[in-house]
């Protein structure tokens, strides 16, 4: 990178970050909302500073050029550091905290926790991305993930939050009409609720080491999750689902776990996952430490409906009693999901 100037605004590399992460200038006006003028004025003077071109721009797209891609980095690391910088200065954790997780874990276990983390941190605002696909944490500036798939980038943290399952399950409407399933090859004659463009012609389970590939009969389904999820509810025939996402319908008798024994997976964890950074935002800390209170506490409450493995329960016994002490009962009620 060549000789550079002066740089005298902290708001020239905020307009260039926002202009990265939107994947344009208009883009980046309507997130900072400031004029489309503001903005292009701000890029040409930060690249006048530098002396270099930042953003190779045609009438179609927008990409970063080499000294662009360097710059980013050095960017973001020196935001992260004024914001480190600024709370220092703070009487408490603020700003805006961008969250992505699947609709069904934050429909059922982040947006109804949401009034008791506001009001312990009215300065803090939460915005929540849902999506099935793994986002690019970095490159759309999301603090934190809540993801039940390894983690394969190695410039985010993941820590182990909560264990996790794939359970079979049903209304007890439909239990009670079609009978109930002994063993994994009796989902043969049954109504299977799948997720997935084509729909899957089987089911892997297993019981330990013991694995069973089960022909199964897609009665109906489709590439959300939340089909097979209210199909289920509706009678219609047997779902294989996460524990969290439908945990609060086994507990209140809409849904029943079958084949206890036969799990869709092993090993199974919520991870909370979050960007690789010198200095995590108090906002984001905050956030971090009440879903994990919250989910340990959820866990301490869900543990006896036989949704989750016992190995993966041992593990985290230590907090389990914890979360347990501080809801003053064996059991916590149930939180909202």
């Amino acid at each position: 990178m060549r000789r550079m100037g002066r740089l005298d605004s902290i708001d020239d590399l905020r307009v260039f970050d926002a202009i990265v992460r939107a994947g344009s200038l208009s883009g980046a006006a309507q997130d900072l909302d400031v004029s489309l003028t503001l903005v292009s004025k701000r890029l040409k003077r930060l690249e006048a500073q530098l002396g270099v071109r930042l953003l190779q721009r045609t009438t179609r797209q927008l990409g970063l050029t080499e000294e662009g891609q360097e710059f980013l980095g050095r960017c973001r690391v020196a935001l992260d550091a004024i914001q480190a910088a600024e709370e220092v200065c703070g009487d408490g954790a603020s700003g805006i905290v961008r969250v992505t997780a699947t609709a069904a874990f934050a429909q059922r276990q982040i947006a109804p926790r949401l009034p008791r983390f506001l009001a312990r941190h009215p300065g803090i605002s939460v915005q929540i991305l849902t999506s099935d696909d793994v986002l690019d944490l970095v490159e759309r500036r999301i603090d934190v993930a809540m993801r039940q798939a390894p983690l394969v980038d190695s410039r985010l943290i993941a820590r182990a939050l909560v264990p996790d399952a794939r359970v079979l399950c049903a209304s007890p409407a439909y239990l009670a009409r079609a009978g109930t399933p002994r063993d994994p090859f009796d989902l043969v004659g049954h109504a299977c609720l799948t997720v997935g463009d084509p729909a899957p012609t089987q089911w892997q389970l297993w019981r330990g080491e013991e694995a069973a590939a089960v022909p199964i009969r897609s009665a109906a389904g489709g590439n959300d999750g939340e089909i097979c999820h209210v199909a289920a509810l509706a009678d219609l025939g047997i779902a294989m689902k996460a524990a969290w996402d439908v945990v609060d319908d086994v507990r209140a008798g809409r849904l029943v776990r079958i084949l206890p024994e036969w799990w869709g997976g092993t090993d199974r964890w919520v991870r909370i996952v979050y960007p690789a950074r010198l200095h995590q935002p108090r906002r984001v800390r905050a956030f971090i430490a009440f879903m994990e209170d919250e989910m340990t506490q959820a866990l301490a409450a869900s543990a006896d409906l036989g949704l989750f493995e016992g190995a993966a329960l041992a593990k985290l016994q230590p907090r389990i009693e914890a979360a347990r002490c501080r809801t003053g009962s064996g059991l916590a009620e149930a939180e909202p999901g």
